[in-house]
């Protein structure tokens, strides 16, 4: 079983089962077998720190986007909008402007980046991470790496950058998801190189 099929059982549950079929083209993998390992993957899922030079196929792309637009939203405002952007002389400009160099907080290192944009309000902000995430899932689906940064983004807010990433000016960017093929499997300080507290320290169970 590929990454793709055992993730497919989960995002069916998750996204629904539209979702996953329009994702993949086939109908969620249900067997209790193909749920676990779905679930062990999806608990593994980090972010990506080194990507390739090769592109993502616009095929993909539209099928990650699609999956934002479907996120939950409530009452159904839809309060995001997405610049999806693959021109890495303007990424270059933006990482300039926030004065980040080349690593973890640029968003100059990906051939793709999705910058989630939202209404500037508490639930425009909460929804724009919901769709963003529904859309790190769909990339990591897809068999992508996907690294959300915060810090390049608050720069394109900047009237210059929202005009040339097609921003209206009703909403703020917000994060920005780096989306690629990854060099190699590396690990980052969040869920890799350093470990996460136990569940007891972090849940209450209520009965």
């Amino acid at each position: 079983m590929n990454r793709r099929e055992a993730l497919c059982g989960v995002v069916g549950g998750v996204l629904g089962v539209g979702a996953a079929k329009s994702v993949l083209g086939v109908e969620p993998v249900v067997a209790p077998k193909s749920r676990d390992e779905a679930i062990k993957l999806l608990t593994e899922v980090r972010q990506g720190q080194a990507y390739t030079d090769e592109p993502v196929p616009e095929e993909d792309i539209l099928k990650i986007v699609q999956i934002g637009c479907n996120a939950p939203s409530g009452h159904n405002v839809q309060p995001w909008f997405f610049s999806v952007v693959t021109n890495r002389e303007l990424l270059a400009q933006i990482d300039k402007a926030a004065k980040v160099g080349p690593g973890r907080l640029s968003v100059s290192g990906g051939t793709l980046v999705i910058f989630v944009c939202c209404e500037p309000t508490d639930i425009g902000r909460y929804d724009a991470g919901a769709a963003g995430d529904r859309m790190n899932v769909a990339a990591n689906l897809l068999g992508y790496g996907c690294k959300t940064v915060m810090t390049a983004p608050r720069a394109a807010n900047e009237k210059e950058f929202k005009e040339k990433l097609g921003v209206p000016d009703k909403y703020e960017v917000y994060t920005a998801l780096i989306i690629g093929v990854e060099k190699e499997r590396s690990v980052d300080g969040v869920s890799g190189a350093t470990t996460r507290e136990p569940m007891e320290k972090k849940v209450a169970f209520v009965k």
